[in-house]
């Protein structure tokens, strides 16, 4: 894939890792942010036959990683929905016919009270699932490294192949532990864009292949 910011030649997106984008320009940085979030026509992007595609078919926005990010409103609702998707149909045969023996006990004991009292009809298959009341662990806002993690598997585990879009990752992460992330997008198959803000290069940091710094003056330091 390619990116093109006018009117710099194309930067090019490598697959399977982190792809940096350190900028000291501020209008930059933020023409960079509006354009993946697709709320301005700041960006182009294309194939790597410079075929133009969409920004929303080849990118998914996250945003700031610890501001930006929360697991449970991006994903859960897709989680229940995966789950019910690979489970067998002896599962879902017997979790619905368990919830309808709960159901049945709690309208048996009810029957005890002199009240005019209803039970809900039975449950369907997404109910159950949703009250079984799966969610990511509160505690991984304290370890932004497995934030990210866990966002990359999420993202591959509930099938999308867009390249995922951060930005401001090294405020939180350091980058030995943005080398230990590196090996997860591998195993993974997974692309990632760093979004950066910096006033100086730091291509020896960050150590990865796909790095590219524009400083405060717009030069593209590229070699």
């Amino acid at each position: 894939m390619n990116i093109t910011y006018y009117p710099f030649k194309p930067f090019e997106v490598k697959a399977n890792q982190f792809n940096v984008f350190d900028i000291g320009h501020s209008k930059m940085y933020y023409d960079f942010c509006r354009g993946f979030q697709d709320s301005a026509d700041t960006l182009c992007t294309s194939d790597d036959n410079f075929h133009v595609k969409t920004v929303t078919s080849q990118y998914s926005w996250y945003g700031d990683l610890m501001l930006s990010v929360d697991l449970n409103k991006l994903f859960l609702r897709k989680i229940q929905h995966r789950i019910i998707d690979i489970m067998a149909e002896e599962q879902r045969i017997d979790l619905i016919d368990q919830s309808r023996k709960i159901i049945s006990q709690v309208s048996d004991i009810s029957f005890l009270m002199d009240l005019p009292l209803e039970i809900s009809d039975l449950p369907n298959i997404d109910q159950v699932i949703k009250f079984a009341g799966i969610s990511f662990p509160s505690d991984l806002k304290a370890h932004p490294e497995m934030m990210l993690e866990t966002l990359i598997q999420t993202h591959v585990e509930l099938g999308s192949k867009k390249t995922i879009v951060l930005t401001n990752v090294s405020h939180y992460i350091t980058f030995q532990q943005l080398q230990k992330v590196k090996q997860v997008l591998q195993e993974l198959n997974a692309t990632v864009i760093l979004i950066e803000y910096s006033e100086c290069s730091r291509k020896d940091k960050f150590n990865v292949p796909c790095y590219y710094y524009v400083d405060e003056d717009l030069v593209d330091w590229r070699s």
